[in-house]
């Protein structure tokens, strides 16, 4: 069954509106009487039915709340360096969704040449939160990541159990740690060409721990994606 996502619920009913309300519309061509799924990215979902359609907001009765969660119970942040295609980033953005991420903080580091000419990044970030969203409609999340707005490497905080960074010159595998237990872990991945090793240095200062995924080099998208699906392996629910 279609899935959606509204605001909230309010005396039984909750409203589409926007883009999901036009995929709904436009799209689906759903109409009166239509059953579907809705949820409010914080933890709840329902069952509904469609009660009145506008050009911009579908009307929803609630029929009853579903109790399911398919949310990982790790915390886990992907700081990700913003690439110079910002498709791959947002392909990273995407797979971390489905793979239960908590949050995701774009990345501004050395070789993010592009992004340091970007002064305005609300256009951006509203984008890559309907990523999100269209992601955890796909996958069955319930609970949306919580999309940062990008920060310097400089910048970058975090008090999580373990901390990682993705260093191919150097580092140890992540088996070295499997033995740890964690209920929140950090990731960073760099852009195109990886991290200076004056990046990798300060991240250590800031308890990073470098590690390495393999004798292969991969391309940022894919380390994001293949890092992140390892640690819900081991600290989260996959598998």
């Amino acid at each position: 069954m279609r899935r959606f996502k509204i605001e909230g619920v309010k005396n039984g009913e909750a409203f589409l509106r926007g883009q999901e309300a036009r995929h709904a519309l436009k799209v689906l061509r759903l109409k009166k009487g239509d059953e579907i799924i809705v949820f409010d990215g914080e933890g709840k979902e329902y069952l509904a039915v469609i009660d009145a359609a506008s050009p911009t907001s579908v009307k929803v009765k609630i029929v009853e709340e579903i109790n399911v969660n398919r949310d990982s119970p790790l915390h886990s942040t992907l700081f990700m360096g913003i690439t110079n295609k910002l498709q791959k980033f947002e392909l990273a953005l995407q797979k971390a969704t489905e793979l239960g991420v908590t949050e995701v903080v774009p990345v501004i580091c050395s070789r993010s040449s592009n992004a340091q000419l970007i002064k305005n990044w609300e256009g951006k970030l509203r984008r890559w939160r309907e990523i999100a969203v269209n992601a955890a409609k796909q996958c069955g999340r319930n609970i949306l990541p919580e999309i940062r707005e990008p920060i310097k490497l400089k910048e970058i905080e975090t008090d999580a159990d373990l901390s990682f960074v993705l260093w191919e010159k150097g580092g140890k595998s992540l088996k070295d740690y499997q033995s740890y237990s964690a209920s929140s872990v950090s990731f960073l991945v760099g852009p195109e060409g990886g991290l200076e090793k004056e990046e990798i240095e300060l991240l250590k200062e800031k308890g990073f721990k470098p590690i390495y995924l393999g004798k292969r080099i991969l391309r940022a998208e894919t380390a994001a994606i293949a890092g992140m699906a390892l640690i819900q392996f081991i600290w989260g629910d996959l598998g």
